[in-house]
């Protein structure tokens, strides 16, 4: 029994040597076939000679005998290799994801490399009253357009009326905006997310824009205004993520997650695991982002995504709003972009610290946090530490969709900030809290 458990150890170990040949190969080639038949030859290789070793030592009379069984074992091993490779890796899953719904009145702006970014347009009515409202969404990653073709109202509709366009869109890799091929482009990062919203300010034909960031939105925001602060009028910033992401790399509260049982925590630490075509192409990616984006596409990486944010938010983990019963207000989660969200968050923990670049701003902004968001509220007060001026408004009720909650008193703060009126000091606070 020992010498059985010993041999299936020792096989265990030429499969690991065979995917960290695969690994290492992918920097030469991105050919699935090839790069297969080289952590099969890896795999026979290592084995024979694993299990020549451990023979090696053993007491036996009949050395014929013994290398039958040595090959025998490996024949074996070989097959069972091959078998789970082709089933755990070489094949892809079902695909169950559906694409993301069409919007009406959707347009796409063509940037300088091609590529297409879906936007939504609704023009002032009546006298302009200043410069484009562009809202940034959450994320990365959570496009805007599906989410709010199912929503009852989209946050920023009111300012229209007093004579704003207001402009939302799919950022690069997510909805119904343009994906790259990471087979041949450099991944998503903060800077390319800032170097497309640039783009979009000139086809806009705007001199500057009033930023109106959410989340992860905010962050971009900032990063955006550090970059172009002369492009700036006003910051908007709703619910915002780390200001930077490098100090603050765990900003969900602890609080704002729902209680769940032993059962539902087995659930959803099932959904939250990646397969093993995502694990193998994860470390692919450590040395040819080409060969492992050969091997996992986009829809892939999203359909798992997907289903295990969808999970996460059913069971409250975070809690998206302040009501007790969790999937109040739960987003569609149609068009996620997981690479769009891993590559950018990956980068955002790279960058440099925004702040010296802010110190010199002296762009209004304004931070509104509802009291129930699951983001700390410490990362609200960095952005009021980081920005000269900068207000801060707390809205009660209110959770990470702030104007899902509480529309009417998120639109009269709101206004009041766009058309340079006094905040009401009903909802002001000094410190985020």
């Amino acid at each position: 029994m020992r010498r059985v458990l010993l041999r299936l150890l020792l096989l265990g170990m030429a499969a690991a040597l065979a995917v960290a040949a695969w690994v290492v190969a992918a920097s030469f080639t991105h050919h699935l076939t090839l790069l297969a038949f080289i952590a099969l030859v890896v795999f026979c290789l290592s084995g024979y000679i694993l299990l020549r070793w451990a023979g090696s030592g053993a007491e036996t009379t009949d050395r014929r005998a013994e290398r039958t069984s040595r090959v025998r074992w490996l024949i074996t091993g070989a097959v069972v290799y091959m078998l789970v490779a082709q089933l755990g890796i070489g094949r892809a899953p079902q695909r169950t994801l559906a694409e993301p719904s069409a919007v009406e009145r959707t347009s796409a702006w063509t940037l300088g490399d091609a590529a297409r970014l879906a936007y939504l347009h609704v023009p002032a009515r009546g006298p302009q009253r200043g410069p484009p409202i562009v809202m940034l969404h959450d994320g990365p990653g959570i496009p805007a357009l599906p989410e709010l073709a199912h929503g009852p109202a989209r946050p920023l509709d009111f300012a229209a009326d007093s004579g704003f366009d207001v402009y939302y869109y799919d950022q690069r890799g997510a909805g119904l905006s343009d994906r790259l091929d990471l087979r041949e482009s450099e991944p998503y990062s903060v800077e390319r997310h800032v170097r497309d919203l640039e783009e979009i300010r000139t086809l806009i034909g705007a001199e500057r824009l009033i930023l109106a960031g959410h989340g992860w939105g905010a962050t971009l925001a900032i990063n955006y205004t550090a970059a172009h602060p002369e492009r700036v009028a006003k910051l908007l910033l709703l619910a915002p993520a780390p200001l930077w992401y490098a100090e603050e790399p765990e900003f969900v509260d602890p609080a704002a997650r729902a209680r769940i049982d032993d059962v539902e925590a087995s659930a959803l630490a099932l959904a939250q695991r990646p397969t093993p075509r995502l694990l193998i192409g994860r470390l692919t990616a450590l040395t040819s982002s080409r060969a492992a984006h050969t091997l996992v596409h986009d829809w892939e990486a999203d359909q798992w995504w997907t289903n295990a944010t969808r999970r996460a938010m059913e069971l409250g983990q975070p809690r998206m709003t302040c009501r007790s019963d969790p999937t109040w207000g739960l987003p569609s989660l149609e068009g996620l972009g997981f690479f769009a969200y891993s590559y950018t968050v990956a980068d955002a923990l790279r960058r440099p610290d925004p702040r010296p670049a802010l110190a010199r701003t002296e762009t209004p902004a304004l931070v509104v946090r509802g009291l129930c968001d699951f983001v700390q509220g410490r990362v609200a007060q960095s952005y009021l530490d980081a920005l000269p001026g900068a207000l801060y408004v707390a809205i009660p009720g209110a959770g990470h969709l702030i104007w899902a909650e509480q529309q009417p008193l998120f639109e009269q703060v709101a206004s009041a900030f766009l058309l340079d009126r006094d905040v009401p000091l009903t909802f002001y606070s000094p410190r985020a809290r």
